[in-house]
């Protein structure tokens, strides 16, 4: 299997395996905020903690990593390309390990910084709201 193929059936099956924005519980307001105040809230720690961790809760969480491998793989690549191809020491310098290289190192980071973080999201998202004076309302099927 190709390089490129085997990119597509990686993309293919980050895509199915996540299908769907996050899903964040239910709020109660423990004080008298109104309901517009508690919507405006909902949105601006969903904004606040997304824009801390790098995470789109609207996006699924296969999204949110391909979308760090694509950023950072880029900026890999870039690097490298500028490391290698811009040398002084070499006036004929071929860019293409460089390329190689940073694009690769920069798939890895991505990778690793991309897994995992929907949970940290919806973590820091009830502790905002928590500290904004909203109760989380659990599931039913959450306590047993």
């Amino acid at each position: 299997m190709s390089g490129r193929a085997a990119g597509l059936v990686l993309a293919a099956a980050l895509t199915a395996s996540g299908c769907g924005a996050t899903k964040l519980p239910a709020t109660t307001a423990l004080r008298e905020q109104t309901a517009t105040q508690q919507r405006l809230d909902v949105v601006d720690c969903r904004a606040e903690v997304g824009y801390r961790l790098g995470y789109n809760g609207d996006d699924s969480e296969a999204l949110n990593v391909l979308r760090h491998v694509f950023v950072l793989g880029t900026a890999g690549a870039a690097l490298g390309g500028v490391a290698t191809g811009l040398s002084p020491a070499t006036a004929t310098g071929s860019a293409s390990e460089g390329l190689i290289a940073g694009s690769g190192a920069g798939v890895i980071a991505g990778s690793v910084l991309g897994v995992g973080v929907r949970s940290r999201f919806e973590r820091e998202w009830i502790a905002c709201m928590e500290s904004r004076g909203y109760g989380i309302v659990a599931p039913s099927g959450a306590i047993q």
